[in-house]
């Protein structure tokens, strides 16, 4: 069921004419992820990334996990080529 201020919303785009864009994938990654992302695509190991942010590496290993399933991606590998494709690697 869609909220009634959502649908009013959706209503309004409608009548004015405005596409309803979807949010990219990218943008649900907390600014915490997306730092993790920046590591990975430098090649950083978890042990690096976790000293770098100054965080336990066990943190590291939760954000990479989100990141993974927030973009559907299946390793860090991806999670790499996702950000240098994406211009996110720096």
């Amino acid at each position: 069921m869609i909220a009634d201020a959502m649908t009013a919303k959706l209503v309004m785009q409608f009548r004015s004419g405005n596409n309803v864009t979807v949010e990219p994938e990218r943008e649900k990654l907390t600014p915490r992820e997306r730092e993790t992302m920046v590591c990975l695509a430098r090649g950083e190991s978890n042990k690096e990334i976790a000293r770098n942010l100054d965080v336990a590496e066990s943190t590291i290993k939760i954000h990479v996990q989100n990141i993974l399933k927030k973009l559907n991606l299946s390793s860090r590998v991806q999670i790499a080529v996702y950000a240098v494709e994406h211009g996110m690697d720096k």
